[in-house]
């Protein structure tokens, strides 16, 4: 069975896990999320979810060893899935290439890996993320993409909503040039595999998934 991998790339705000979420649930393909898998790792009590867990609480960056390791457990996992969606990973070179390595050994047949960057400008990144807020109970709004019913409450437990520390103005600057430092040698190795799709990300929601659709058609995907 021919595989297909779909890697979802994009700056702080650009709404590329919106995108990928949908995607998975509208095509039926299996998505994988590497925040998903630390919850799962770090519910579970495992030793790589009780490592991945201290580097969290520290404030720290789990590092690259670990991430391989449940990012491979994971791959293992979905050896039967047509299409992957994968969403968080790789971050940065060295992740690209334990993710290559990865594919390779679990996926000998694979025949079509593309990534796809949904781009956003720094101004209208840091726009966004200003006007994010979040719940307590995980749920996530945006007062411009995805207002919740009232300003302040959450929609799914009425919650008060609050601005994350990682969404205010200075920290999301360094948040853009960081990932603009580590994603570049990702992002053009796709491109000189003529593996990358680009797509707006400054439209409506509901606009990118088409323009990702009717890309993805293009390439006899759907």
């Amino acid at each position: 069975m021919a595989k297909t991998i779909l890697i979802f790339f994009g700056p702080p705000g650009s709404g590329k896990g919106t995108q990928a979420d949908l995607l998975g649930q509208r095509s039926g393909w299996q998505q994988l999320s590497t925040g998903a898998f630390f919850r799962q790792e770090i519910k579970r009590g495992s030793r790589l979810g009780k490592l991945t867990d201290k580097y969290l609480k520290s404030g720290g960056l789990v590092p690259d060893v670990i991430i391989k390791k449940i990012i491979e457990k994971y791959l293992n996992q979905q050896r039967k899935s047509k299409v992957i969606i994968l969403d968080g990973y790789p971050r940065n070179r060295q992740q690209q290439n334990d993710l290559v390595k990865i594919l390779k050994k679990i996926f000998k047949s694979i025949s079509r890996i593309y990534a796809i960057e949904i781009s956003l400008s720094g101004s209208e990144a840091k726009k966004r993320l200003s006007s994010r807020r979040s719940c307590r109970c995980g749920a996530v709004f945006n007062q411009i993409t995805n207002p919740p019913k009232k300003s302040a409450k959450c929609d799914l437990c009425g919650g008060k909503l609050f601005t994350r520390n990682d969404d205010k103005p200075r920290v999301v600057a360094a948040r853009l040039k960081l990932y603009r430092s580590e994603i570049k040698p990702v992002i053009d190795y796709w491109r000189r595999a003529g593996r990358l799709i680009k797509i707006n990300g400054e439209q409506t929601i509901k606009k990118i998934h088409q323009d990702i659709r009717e890309r993805l058609k293009k390439l006899k995907l759907i």
